[in-house]
């Protein structure tokens, strides 16, 4: 196992940066994904990941240009370097129910296994696959290295087959392909699978900013049915037979709705284009889930437009939850002494890369900190206390973004930023 240190990794890392950017996607990739699935093992001590399988899949859905993730907000980074010129010529970062795992207090010292895929373009060459891991203190290791031929790939059909559904389709020519998993739905609750995928969609495109850039999003509907009718619960009470195997307690935590079937997930998505995964689960119990880069989970509960909108906001842009009262599994989740990787929530280590360009000129870092939780201060950016399941030492932009409390339509500017700079990172606008 190799360890590099956080700041030798990212000035390697992005001296390749300007030399790809220069490429054109095509002298290093054909036009089709590869899908990679492997087991993440481990506990917070002792990391690993296991490829099972690799396979060639339909065309590429994702980014021709911008090739290199350089936004740093992912727990593990997947790079391709080529065999021939060592660069790296592709890199993705996501975060993984794993990671969150082994911050809870069962993932200190008991391993874990866990399902996990990622789609990368297929090189035409031979490449490298690295696996790289984020630490706490934001520095890099690798975990895995694997040198691949191409030739030695296989291509194989799709084994789970079922119809899609435009929903919404942008005008943009590489527009963001968002799919919705239907997830506990039988085959005789087709018509309220789809107005419940329609209500989804609409509070995505009715929300800023996701409204203001909808010509740069795609949503569609894939109609996976399931055997029973409902979401299970982990406590062992009510078990469904559902296609993803979705289930609420996830990590312990009664209303985290999450999916541990996550090969089963890509075999239906593979049903059309996607690029990021939202899965709507017929039950009316309130709950749901969002991961960086991952996917997402929503629940037809009352609240189902903001929870669909916030889900999003983990899934597309790596934003923190700004809240600190309610219960979650993880501990110790953000370091105090370490600045967050995510947009919104900041320790103060390093501020200046988060909101503070967006603060008045007069405001002072040392006087105005904490800002006021005031009504005079209802509609202002500030830096106020409480926020990334702590409350106190971390520190959020506004008084009550949807981030923070269910309040539909309500991102704050930074929020509203990180979205859109992550929709025009990846439509290449």
């Amino acid at each position: 196992m190799l360890k590099i240190k956080s700041f030798y990794c990212m000035m390697l890392f992005f001296c390749h940066v300007a030399f790809v950017s220069g490429q054109n996607f095509e002298q290093y990739f054909l036009n089709q994904s590869l899908r990679i699935d492997y087991i993440h093992s481990g506990n917070r001590q002792d990391k690993s990941v296991k490829i099972e399988k690799m396979t060639i899949k339909g065309d590429w859905a994702g980014r021709k240009e911008n090739l290199l993730d350089t936004f740093g907000y992912g727990s593990t980074r997947v790079l391709l370097r080529d065999m021939v010129t060592q660069q790296a010529i592709f890199s993705k970062e996501y975060s993984t129910l794993f990671d969150e795992y082994v911050n809870t207090e069962k993932g200190q010292t008991t391993i874990g296994h866990f399902e996990e895929t990622v789609l990368c373009p297929l090189p035409k060459q031979a490449f490298r696959i690295e696996f790289y891991e984020k630490t706490r203190t934001n520095d890099y290791i690798l975990i895995s290295s694997t040198n691949i031929n191409p030739d030695t790939l296989q291509s194989k059909p799709n084994k789970y087959h079922c119809e899609v559904i435009d929903i919404h389709i942008g005008t943009a020519k590489n527009a963001y392909d968002i799919v919705i998993v239907a997830e506990g739905y039988t085959k005789k609750e087709k018509k309220q699978l789809i107005a419940d995928a329609n209500r989804c969609a609409k509070a995505v495109l009715n929300c800023s900013p996701f409204k203001e850039y909808k010509h740069l999003i795609n949503i569609r509907l894939a109609l996976s049915y399931s055997k029973q009718s409902g979401i299970s619960l982990e406590d062992g009470k009510t078990k469904y037979q559902t296609v993803a195997k979705s289930a609420f307690y996830s990590l312990g935590t009664e209303r985290y709705l999450m999916i541990d079937n996550v090969w089963q997930l890509h075999d239906i998505c593979e049903n059309t284009d996607y690029e990021n995964i939202l899965v709507m689960c017929n039950t009316s119990k309130y709950g749901g889930g969002g991961i960086y880069n991952w996917y997402s989970t929503v629940s037809k509960n009352t609240h189902l437009d903001y929870v669909c909108v916030h889900e999003l906001g983990h899934g597309i842009a790596a934003l923190a939850d700004e809240y600190y009262t309610s219960e979650v599994a993880v501990e110790d989740f953000y370091p105090l002494d370490i600045e967050p990787n995510a947009p919104n929530i900041t320790t103060l280590v390093n501020f200046d890369v988060k909101w503070k360009d967006m603060l008045p000129q007069n405001f002072d870092i040392h006087k105005d900190v904490p800002t006021l939780v005031s009504k005079q201060n209802q509609d202002k950016l500030g830096v106020y206390e409480g926020g990334g399941y702590s409350a106190k030492g971390i520190y959020r932009p506004w008084i009550n973004c949807t981030m923070r409390g269910i309040v539909y339509d309500a991102f704050c500017p930074v929020c509203k930023r990180a979205i859109v700079q992550m929709l025009n990172f990846r439509t290449e606008e």
